[in-house]
């Protein structure tokens, strides 16, 4: 358990639960959440007696993206070549949820915005119940979509519709989720643990050799799909992204609006 550095690690049987919990912050993420994350990745690299992750979040929302009032880039001192590691960090955890030998489960409702909807993008499944809005806002705050996420978004849903997304930084409600196929079951909000549940069921069902080598066939199919080797430059749009004074007085505004709430 991890619960201190608002995020939530259980075990159960052939079941991790990675449960992100700080409600209060729509479960915002921070470089503790990074921590946790990255290092529960890990150990499950080793564990191949655990067949499923599933990622979700208490309370009323799955994740609102990066806690921009206390940033999920702590200043880290040092030369280029260490703020360009460490600005990297969301992005390799990214990279090895796509490559741990789990099946992953993102089950979501509420808010599903910037990095947290690209973790979701990242797991193999994707259920969301019926209240659920996704956005990307990162150009809307002056900052390029980093964290390879748009050719993870165009992975899933294809070019268009990603370029639509990122883009436009608009909502993105339930019915065209599920349309689009980034979504690939939908509940009413009270019965979305049941349709997570029945999903995890009919996994467990399947033979575990046979699924735990269709997920990592289909996670090598993913890595090699157009556009996702581009991401080794993220860190770098992203380190001369924070340094602008454009993004400084959008995050300085935005910081503003949220305090006044």
């Amino acid at each position: 358990m991890a619960e201190d550095q608002g995020i939530n690690v259980e075990y159960e049987e052939q079941i991790a639960r990675l449960i992100l919990n700080r409600p209060k912050q729509l479960n915002a993420l921070n470089d503790d959440i990074r921590r946790v994350i990255a290092t529960t990745l890990n150990e499950l690299m080793e564990r191949p007696d655990i067949r499923l992750l599933v990622i979700s979040g208490e309370g009323k929302s799955f994740c609102s993206g990066a806690d921009l009032r206390t940033t999920s880039y702590p200043k880290v001192e040092g030369d280029w070549s260490t703020r360009r590691n460490r600005t990297a960090t969301w992005q390799r955890v990214l990279e090895q949820l796509e490559r741990i030998p789990q099946v992953t489960v993102a089950s979501m409702r509420g808010h599903v915005v910037g990095g947290g909807a690209l973790m979701a993008t990242a797991c193999d499944f994707r259920v969301i119940s019926d209240n659920v809005v996704l956005r990307i806002p990162e150009l809307a705050l002056g900052i390029p979509n980093v964290w390879n996420g748009t050719p993870l978004l165009a992975r899933e849903v294809g070019l268009p519709t990603a370029r639509d997304w990122v883009m436009t930084t608009r909502k993105v409600r339930c019915d065209e989720l599920k349309q689009s196929g980034w979504a690939q079951r939908v509940a009413i909000d009270d019965a979305l643990e049941d349709v997570t549940e029945q999903l995890i069921g009919e996994l467990l069902a399947v033979p575990a050799a046979a699924l735990a080598m269709t997920r990592s066939m289909t996670s090598a199919l993913g890595r090699s799909a157009s556009g996702m080797a581009m991401g080794w430059a993220d860190a770098d749009l992203q380190q001369w992204a924070l340094t602008e004074e454009e993004y400084k007085e959008t995050v300085r505004s935005y910081a503003k609006q949220l305090a006044s709430k």
